[in-house]
């Protein structure tokens, strides 16, 4: 049953990749993402870490869902909704239009963070990036304080730049470090990836 575009995302891509699918997130699904963003574990590594409440998730919504310059996703594996990502443009040019695109994603369940499994979806997300949207460099934002992220992403085939980010939330400064992927790096990090990934 295809959902009205009141009901979803402007986009309606869904991806199919690396043994995960990635679906348009749909609004009967807001309070799934809520639970998941408000338990601590998740909120921890994120630089927004407020108690998001069923106003302010409906509001984000409101706002995400027709701007064009981000897309949400919802992870499937194995028909389980395990975690989200998300694609904005780093220049708030249309995805598709630009060259630089920022990507984020968190697991939900515990059972799949620190395992192989970690890593299809962001492969999957990286991979629709290069090859649909045709874009040319993927960037990340991640805590200094999160090693295990920086670690994350390095083996996904990011580059960590020299120069690291200063930003302000609330009363806490913080620190990100800068990390770039490009489309000879991602296919390494596929390549090594091959052998564990079931289609």
């Amino acid at each position: 049953m295809n959902l009205s575009l009141k009901d979803g995302m402007w986009h309606q891509q869904v991806i199919n990749d690396f043994s995960v699918r990635l679906a348009p997130l749909q609004r009967q699904q807001l309070e799934l993402l809520r639970q998941w963003r408000n338990d601590p574990m998740i909120a921890a590594p994120m630089l927004q870490q407020q108690f998001i409440s069923e106003d302010m998730q409906q509001q984000w919504f409101e706002r995400v869902q027709q701007d064009k310059c981000q897309a949400q996703f919802v992870i499937y594996y194995k028909d389980e909704p395990i975690g989200a990502c998300n694609l904005k443009s780093a220049n708030g040019t249309e995805l598709g239009q630009c060259e630089t695109i920022e990507s984020g994603f968190y697991l939900a369940h515990p059972r799949f963070r620190g395992t192989l499994l970690a890593f299809f979806p962001a492969l999957a997300l990286n991979q629709y990036c290069f090859k649909s949207l045709n874009c040319k460099t993927l960037l990340a934002h991640v805590k200094l304080s999160n090693s295990a992220a920086l670690r994350f992403n390095e083996k996904l085939g990011y580059c960590r730049h020299e120069d690291n980010v200063i930003v302000q939330i609330g009363n806490e400064t913080v620190e990100l470090a800068v990390m770039t992927l490009q489309a000879a790096e991602h296919q390494q990090a596929v390549a090594t990836f091959a052998p564990f990934i079931r289609n």
